[in-house]
């Protein structure tokens, strides 16, 4: 059996003795009203958790009334008598945490331990085990770190070396890295952790981010996080490797769903056209500057090749040249050849430089 179709039934089976577990831990709470808040509080029937307020509302009470009547509840399910039920489940949830190094994502963990990313009766039955426990602390409120559960608070300052260390390193390197490069480069470095809590750390970190093609980098790079037309275009672009017509750029922003809005090719255009990291290389299409295009009219790429070749050429030779760096017509480029006032033409047909 495979680690990963074991992890399954063993998860599974847990699930199953958490449903049974929870649903006894409940005949305790003799009085309707403190198990239908409890119910209600935690998601036990739907998986979507409800505030204290519009419990209150259905009441006719208080938030502080609801608040009191659920603290109530609680002090019953963590009696001994009760409290007992739960500990083939905390023996279970102490593993996991112990193999993700004592800390893991909110998110991350509920879609484990239920199998699902969905709300559900099971995921609020959870959340309310993971409270019932002393162990567990739920963490909401962190300025660099999303929603997350720890079982030792020294975990969180471990976590923030890691993503300090990350943080140096991308901005030693200056570019965006795929997931697996920065897990081979944490692992190294970070050899005493658990890959397990390494990719929790990823996960979590508000700082440190994941584009659509799997490539991680600081949250704020325009590669990790595009924040308009423009961004998305650079980012079709690098991920292409060669230069587009602006109407693929426009159908590929749309296609990889890289944003909520639909992208418009005519806005494309005039967004890409402005902006310095593109160079319009003729008849619509565009190219990076960072793959060596250089912006500027026909007869400008055709001096700026004269003056890096530091030789007089051949028109041949500059027709190939400026065909690797315009996207035009062969006679376009013969004709601003001989019409240029930048350029003349030798005794030997060869040009160069006036």
């Amino acid at each position: 059996m495979s680690k990963k179709k074991s992890a399954f039934n063993k998860a599974s089976n847990v699930s199953k003795s958490l449903t049974n577990k929870v649903e006894k831990a409940l005949l305790f709470l003799t009085n309707p009203r403190v198990r239908e808040i409890i119910e209600r509080r935690f998601g036990l029937k739907t998986g979507k958790t409800e505030t204290l307020e519009s419990i209150g509302k259905n009441y006719g009470i208080t938030r502080e009334r609801v608040r009191q009547i659920e603290d109530n509840g609680l002090k019953i399910l963590k009696s001994e008598k009760v409290f007992s039920l739960f500990e083939p489940v905390f023996c279970y949830l102490d593993d996991f945490f112990s193999e993700h190094g004592n800390l893991v994502g909110e998110d991350y963990l509920y879609n484990s331990l239920t199998q699902s990313t969905e709300p559900s009766a099971l995921r609020g039955r959870l959340y309310l085990v993971l409270t019932l426990g002393e162990p567990y602390k739920r963490v909401l409120n962190d300025e660099r770190f999303h929603p997350y559960w720890t079982t030792n608070l020294s975990a969180r300052e471990k976590a923030e070396k890691i993503v300090d260390f990350l943080i140096d390193e991308f901005n030693r390197r200056k570019s965006v890295l795929h997931e697996n490069e920065v897990l081979d480069i944490l692992s190294k470095n970070h050899s005493d952790v658990p890959e397990k809590m390494l990719c929790v750390v990823l996960e979590i970190s508000k700082e440190i981010n994941k584009n659509i093609f799997n490539e991680m980098g600081l949250n704020h790079w325009s590669e990790i996080s595009p924040q308009g037309v423009k961004d998305r275009a650079f980012l079709v672009l690098k991920k292409e490797g060669n230069p587009l017509h602006f109407t693929a750029i426009t159908e590929l922003i749309n296609k990889l769903g890289l944003s909520d809005r639909t992208a418009y090719t005519q806005t494309v255009h005039n967004e890409l056209i402005k902006d310095p990291r593109f160079v319009l290389t003729g008849r619509g299409t565009y190219a990076l500057t960072d793959w060596g295009y250089q912006p500027g009219t026909v007869e400008d790429v055709i001096a700026r090749i004269l003056k890096e070749n530091n030789k007089p050429m051949t028109r041949e030779e500059i027709l190939q040249a400026v065909l690797g760096q315009r996207q035009v017509k062969p006679t376009t480029i013969l004709l601003n050849l001989q019409r240029s006032v930048k350029t003349k033409k030798l005794e030997d047909g060869k040009y160069t430089l006036v």
